[in-house]
């Protein structure tokens, strides 16, 4: 290369780094620091919501494919009939923070919220307002049992539902019968609503049997803020980490929660450290207030769990625990009232996997009239099971080959059994499901809204020659 033309390059390959960084700095929302607003907060005004951290999917793939998307209110947001003015293009519906609208104001039954009705899943903004232009892909493997004038349902293994609601009917991807893996693609999300357009936005939903109400939607926000951070690289920190031979979780710790009605628990200055959560004990079929230990291992294996409890304080004889470890749920029964100090659980192995956690709830069984306590407070965990090396005492090997003891194998004893699932729609009726909800939505254009380009290629391209200039420039110096 002569000197006019390296010359002519380097000014090139300079321009063309500072437009790099200019643009690197002007980046979409996708480039922002992901934030949400915690679970049950709703928009003022639309509703009260539920307070529930629960990640119901672990592990799950966020249902649309790429970043940035934006979950909140399309009825209450700019463009929404109960919104503050403006069009759905506005770019405060293309921001953070999240904002969850499970249990926001409608007419659906939904056992699971706060007054016994509301919105049954969680809406979603692409990452522009671009019509059918943005992939959803499927958030479990399963089978697509029903297709409707503008829904699709995914049914897992296990019998729980992922429904998508407002893909554009000629983009879908998928058939009634079809199998999918996590992370394939269904369909480009739209306005579509059996021919009276809504905003562009996806509903997304879970439908699974919850005792005792049987067959419900689940709250959706927390699966999606732990899937999303996963699609984006910001995985959420752990609160803290629990060594390989245990720890000790206290309920000033910051993986200590009190949650539901927090009004309801009080605290006392006694117990372990000094501090103790207690509430009362009723008889209602779904808990008012609980309080979650998260718990975090550094290495999986077999752990003894054991709550502190306050004689002076606890007098429930039916305290109840529910353990999520190792992709199972423990359901426990402590009497509180006839212990006093460390009092055992069992031993139980834990995987390591987000969403591990132990949770005690007030409704007991006993009856709100009898005034009986049950505490929250310090639990700890022993690791069990783990056996020390043996020291080699420096014996000759003997030379016999390695005996290779079977692994003994107990057969599958087939207990689980499959979920009936529901029935398929038969597909070619308007669906039932969100109609009304969403007929509320203004209808908005979005004539002008601008698509947000990588510009992948283009920034890889001068990544290359920055690299190229540095790599002759070290080489004129050597």
């Amino acid at each position: 290369m002569t000197s006019m033309m390296w010359k002519t390059f380097e000014k090139f390959a300079c321009g063309a780094v500072f437009a790099l960084g200019a643009a690197l700095l002007a980046a979409p929302a996708q480039a922002e620091e992901f934030t949400y607003q915690p679970p049950g907060q709703l928009v003022a005004g639309s509703g009260t919501g539920r307070v529930d951290y629960t990640v119901y999917v672990p592990g799950m793939r966020f249902p649309i494919e790429q970043a940035p998307a934006y979950p909140n209110s399309q009825v209450w947001g700019h463009g929404g009939m109960n919104g503050p003015g403006g069009g759905q293009c506005d770019a405060n519906n293309y921001s953070y923070p999240w904002w969850d609208n499970y249990c926001e104001t409608r007419t659906w039954d939904m056992p699971l919220c706060p007054g016994g009705q509301g919105h049954q899943g969680q809406d979603i903004r692409p990452a522009t307002c671009e019509n059918k232009t943005h992939w959803t892909v499927a958030a479990e493997a399963g089978t697509i049992t029903n297709i409707g004038t503008y829904s699709v349902n995914l049914m897992t293994a296990d019998g729980t539902q992922h429904r998508y609601l407002h893909m554009d009917p000629a983009t879908l991807a998928v058939s009634v019968g079809d199998t999918v893996a996590a992370g394939d693609r269904l369909g480009l999300v739209s306005n579509a609503f059996g021919g009276t357009p809504t905003t562009i936005h996806l509903h997304y939903d879970i439908r699974r049997n919850v005792s005792p109400h049987g067959q419900a939607y689940i709250p959706t926000y927390m699966s999606l803020v732990t899937s999303y951070q996963d699609l984006i690289g910001q995985p959420a920190e752990p609160c803290g980490l629990i060594g390989p031979e245990g720890g000790l979780i206290d309920n000033d710790d910051a993986c200590f929660q009190l949650l539901g009605n927090v009004g309801t628990w009080r605290t006392e200055d006694v117990g372990h450290g000094g501090s103790l959560n207690w509430t009362y004990a009723w008889e209602a079929p779904d808990p008012d207030g609980y309080a979650r230990w998260s718990l975090h291992v550094e290495e999986p294996g077999d752990y003894e769990l054991e709550v502190y409890i306050e004689a002076s304080i606890a007098s429930s004889a039916r305290a109840r625990y529910s353990l999520f470890a190792d992709g199972q749920q423990h359901d426990l029964r402590v009497d509180q009232g006839a212990a006093s100090g460390w009092t055992s659980l069992g031993t139980f192995r834990l995987s390591g996997e987000s969403g591990e956690r132990l949770e005690i709830y007030d409704n007991s069984g006993e009856a709100f009239a009898d005034r009986l306590q049950f505490v929250a407070d310090a639990l700890r965990l022993t690791r069990r099971g783990v056996e020390e090396p043996e020291v080699d005492a420096g014996e000759p090997d003997a030379g016999q080959p390695d005996a290779g003891e079977e692994d003994a194998g107990q057969p599958d004893t087939g207990t689980d059994l499959p979920d009936a699932g529901s029935q398929p729609d038969a597909g070619a009726q308007p669906d039932a499901g969100d109609a009304s909800e969403d007929r509320m939505l203004e209808e908005n254009s979005c004539v002008g809204c601008s698509s947000t380009d990588s510009g992948g290629s283009s920034a890889l391209m001068l990544l290359l020659m920055a690299g190229l200039l540095a790599r002759r420039r070290m080489r004129r110096t050597a």
